[in-house]
């Protein structure tokens, strides 16, 4: 009936892996009292390095909402509500853009700073620990397959 096939069988592991992670942020999350979305923000608002698709190099300028909700693959919507819960628990602040008044860009707070500050040493440790038994060619390995797959993924029509 069902036959085995690479495509299903690393589908599934990926599906896997998603949720032990989901069950690892959400953990994280809870101690800090956010969402794993607003973490996010927090790191896109840091200019984390590590966040795909985005060169903050060429990306100067702090980042707005609508930025955020595109490369989170959500709405502005429901962006700006879980900045307000950030703005909130003064976190970050928004600034009026420069050259359009009518926009705001994210700034971390102190306090925002000091949070992920602490957060990432135990993000560091953790994440050496997942992948200690890894080289650096396999991880880019790794990362070039995920970057290509993603790739692909977002050009693909969501029905079966």
């Amino acid at each position: 009936m069902i036959k085995k096939r690479n495509e299903e069988s690393l589908l599934l592991r990926m599906i896997l892996i998603g949720e032990r992670l989901r069950r690892r942020r959400k953990t994280i999350c809870k101690k800090l009292e956010i969402s794993t979305q607003q973490w996010l923000i927090l790191l896109h608002t840091a200019r984390d390095p590590n966040i795909p698709f985005i060169d903050f190099n060429e990306h100067k300028k702090d980042m707005l909402p609508k930025e955020i909700a595109s490369t989170l693959g959500t709405s502005r919507p429901n962006v700006t509500v879980l900045i307000n819960g950030l703005i909130e628990k003064g976190l970050i602040n928004e600034v009026q853009d420069q050259l359009d008044k009518r926009q705001k860009r994210l700034k971390l707070t102190e306090k925002g700073t000091d949070l992920l500050t602490k957060l990432q040493l135990k993000r560091e440790n953790l994440n050496t620990q997942l992948f200690q038994d890894f080289s650096q060619e396999e991880m880019q390995r790794g990362l070039s397959f995920v970057d290509k797959f993603i790739d692909i993924l977002e050009r693909q029509p969501n029905e079966i």
